[in-house]
């Protein structure tokens, strides 16, 4: 019997192409929006007047025969169609329908998509390339009004075409960061893939720890309970899964999103837990932006699983100075972390990757 929540299911960290304006320049925003028109270039507002709409959602399709999916315009290369393509409105339909999940409001959804300038015929964005997803998280406001209004109600194996109009997605200005002008018009192709509930916990088969380890005890809801009576100072990094998951592995470069508790080897105290914030946290891994025994015992762990992972100092903030003297830099200061020195010891639940 299939699980009810995605098992698989990656962090919903959407790449920028996916994420909304703060402000539309509307309403109280209205004086941020005359400033950007008193320093536009000039003509620009000759193109704004001058790019009616001209595209219909209908005349659009995609080329699935190559090793990647191309947008067509009238059974052509869209690139070869009779650019820009402007689109008055954002508009999707279903090309394929899949008959897999169907997307809730509440979920994650992971997906493949292809991105185009319908301007300049320009791809933005195509995960297809490297045969990667992204996972989009339904609940979240930061996202493009048409993926939560258009992917709830579909299902997994759907494929939609959506024409976005660059002010309904990021504002009167555009974004000029991803090469999207203020009167573009953004086309995507997307396949869902998976749908589920978010992880909030580790999920898996149990696994029976080596001896000698920390013991854990956890409800997957609080800070863990850290036993480190015994436990000798490791001279290397031990990773220890205390629940196998049953996700893809993560890969360094990706965002994961995690719960975790902190202690130190040396007497037990916890000194951090994502639990005590009252939400996970997100970080990119095995980029050098986390300390190494993380980087090094995180990539490679399926997204579900529990680690538990003992660090010896030199691979968490480094190794105590040999005397007090040394303990100080030049200015007479202490070293800027209080766990210099310390052998540490997480549990770590892994709740997505992308």
């Amino acid at each position: 019997m299939r699980s009810p929540r995605m098992r698989f299911l990656a962090v919903a960290a959407a790449p920028l192409v996916f994420l909304a304006a703060c402000d539309t320049g509307s309403g109280d925003d209205a004086s941020s929006s005359d400033d950007a028109a008193a320093t536009s270039a000039p003509g620009d507002d000759a193109a704004a007047t001058s790019a009616a709409p001209n595209g219909d959602l209908a005349d659009l399709g995609v080329d699935t025969d190559g090793d990647v999916p191309a947008l067509t315009w009238d059974g052509e290369p869209f690139a070869d169609g009779d650019l820009p393509f402007v689109a008055a409105q954002t508009e999707s339909e279903v090309l394929t329908e899949g008959d897999g999940d169907e997307v809730a409001d509440t979920h994650e959804v992971r997906v493949r998509y292809l991105t185009v300038n319908g301007s300049t015929g320009d791809e933005l964005v195509s995960t297809f390339e490297n045969d990667e997803a992204v996972t989009l998280d339904m609940t979240d406001e930061g996202i493009f009004p048409a993926f939560t209004e258009v992917l709830p109600g579909s299902n997994v194996g759907d494929e939609l075409l959506m024409t976005i109009p660059a002010a309904d997605a990021f504002g009167e200005a555009g974004n000029p960061q991803l090469g999207v002008g203020a009167t573009d018009t953004m086309i995507f192709y997307m396949e869902v893939l998976e749908t589920g509930e978010p992880l909030t916990q580790a999920e898996g088969e149990e696994v029976e720890p080596e001896e000698g380890l920390p013991t854990v005890e956890t409800d997957g809801e609080s800070a863990a309970q850290i036993d480190v009576e015994g436990v000798e100072a490791p001279d290397q990094l031990v990773e220890q899964v205390l629940i196998q998951g049953e996700g893809p592995e993560v890969v360094a470069g990706q965002t994961i999103r995690v719960h975790y508790t902190g202690v130190q080897l040396s007497n037990g105290e916890q000194f951090d837990a994502s639990y005590d914030r009252g939400e996970p946290t997100e970080f990119p891994i095995g980029v050098g932006q986390v300390i190494t025994g993380w980087d090094e015992g995180l990539v490679g762990q399926n997204v579900g699983s529990r680690v538990l992972l003992v660090i010896p100092a030199d691979q968490a903030y480094g190794e105590a100075p040999e005397d007090d003297a040394a303990a100080e830099t030049g200015d007479g200061q202490p070293p800027a972390n209080p766990l210099e020195g310390e052998d540490l010891v997480f549990v770590i639940d892994i709740l997505g990757a992308s």
